[in-house]
């Protein structure tokens, strides 16, 4: 059968050695420059192009082999390896100039091998693995660190049985991840240090599942364009960790994506988080974060405030604080003092309630005076008297003429009670004064 006029040679389930298939590329100035293109062809043999240099494409398609494909540090102008059947395919330092397909290929490195390794490979297009399988009972089932494209990577309708690495990738376009994605007892999408040019898609069906760590690590990486978690589900004890990632544009964050804790310390984004509301995203910081962090909420602040939503902004760093009082490291008199600054000016960001403390202060004062020590004689004058008095007594920088015209028996039991309940009051309006006005200005807001 022909194999050199660049023509797809359709070898309907017979049979090529691999051994040809190598000698073939080793003398690719021989082809036609369309590359060497064989179809349903069953490879006797271990196909090894390992430091073959081609400067021509290799395409078997729906082709399948018992040994594993191995091309560490080949360099060919393009890869098309759709349909394979193989136990394993190992290209750590593989070079192509243009793209690599390994669509609906059956990769199962079994014990020995990782299903796909493209560890330092360098793709100068697009890497397409849509609707593939990799199985692989070692660590890794796709172990592609440091891998370099310069266009999109296609990681769609995939299922992966053990860990998909893309720690240190670089990716010149967009990377779509959707199917399943089983980690076991591992990581299930390891991408830490990660780098992006376009934009992430965790969507389209994308499961991820972990049993004992993290479901998806993202940690460190850089994304220039969108993070997009819709219609797509990541399940462990972390389901996301995203801590000091980077992401250019929005993030479409729905809350049903995770199912576990989410790692959200350092990621920084632009404009409002999409698919979730407010309430949702506090609920989230509050409760599925594995601890206070104070990053997250500063960011979310931020976007709100660049929104001009001055009234979410207040109620972000109100959930903040209170976050802070119940996870954060605070001492105890510092925990105390929360609780205070809490219920009275809301934290310095609701200084109004501290007003109405006081003004129910001079309430209370009031209604002791009139209502109790008036009527028993143990304050002596009339009722407006009184009620100058009360608020005399009480109220800071107060200064009426109430006082000198009552007078307080002293000497019965009910106005010592009088007196000592007032001087308390006095300390309580006294505070609650203080409170407003430090509120007001600022001066007990902490953002630790």
């Amino acid at each position: 059968m022909e194999l050199t006029n660049g023509e797809f040679a359709d070898f309907e389930g017979g049979k090529i050695p691999a051994s040809r298939i190598r000698e073939l590329m080793v003398r690719a100035d021989d082809l036609d420059p369309r590359g060497l293109r064989v179809r349903n062809a069953r490879i006797e043999g271990q196909l090894d192009l390992c430091d073959v240099s081609a400067k021509r494409p290799l395409a078997l398609q729906d082709c399948t082999t018992d040994a594993p494909v191995l091309l560490d540090r080949a360099r060919l102008s393009a890869l098309d390896l759709t349909g394979l059947v193989a136990p394993a395919v190992s290209g750590p330092w593989l070079r192509l100039e243009h793209y690599l397909y390994l669509g609906r290929a059956r990769l199962d490195g079994g014990s020995d091998d990782y299903a796909l390794d493209l560890a330092e490979a360098t793709v100068g297009g697009h890497v397409s693995l849509r609707g593939a399988h990799f199985r692989s009972e070692t660590e890794y089932a796709v172990h592609a660190p440091r891998l370099r494209t310069g266009s999109e990577v296609y990681l769609t309708d995939v299922v992966a049985v053990g860990t998909v690495r893309l720690e240190g990738a670089y990716i010149g376009g967009n990377l779509y991840c959707g199917g399943s994605f089983f980690g076991g007892s591992d990581i299930a999408l390891l991408a830490v240090d990660m780098q992006v040019d376009g934009s992430v898609f965790l969507s389209r069906g994308f499961r991820a599942s972990a049993e004992t760590y993290t479901a998806v690590r993202m940690r460190g990486s850089r994304i220039g364009g969108q993070l997009v978690l819709r219609d797509g589900v990541a399940s462990g004890p972390v389901a996301l960790d995203v801590k000091q990632s980077r992401v250019g544009m929005e993030v479409f964050f729905p809350m049903g994506f995770a199912d576990g804790e989410v790692d959200l310390d350092g990621l920084t984004y632009t404009g409002l988080p999409r698919d979730a509301g407010l309430d949702d995203w506090l609920d989230l910081l509050a409760h599925k974060t594995p601890r206070y962090a104070t990053q997250p909420y500063a960011q979310l602040a931020a976007a709100h405030q660049a929104a001009g939503h001055e009234r979410d902004v207040r109620r972000i760093r109100i959930a903040q604080q209170r976050d802070l009082q119940r996870r954060g490291q605070l001492t105890r008199w510092g925990r105390l003092w929360h609780r205070v600054t809490g219920a009275t000016v809301g934290y310095g960001y609701r200084p109004a309630t501290a007003l109405l403390w006081l003004l129910g202060t001079l309430a209370l004062s009031i209604a002791l005076i009139t209502g109790l020590a008036g009527p028993v004689g143990a304050v002596r004058c009339s009722i407006v008297e009184q009620v100058g008095y009360a608020l005399n007594a009480v109220a800071p920088l107060a200064k009426l003429d109430g006082q000198q015209r009552c007078q307080v028996a002293t000497t019965t039991g009910v106005g010592q009670v009088v007196v000592v309940t007032t001087w308390i009051l006095q300390l309580l309006a006294w505070a609650f004064a203080t409170l407003f006005v430090a509120g007001f200005t600022g001066l007990v807001r902490k953002n630790p």
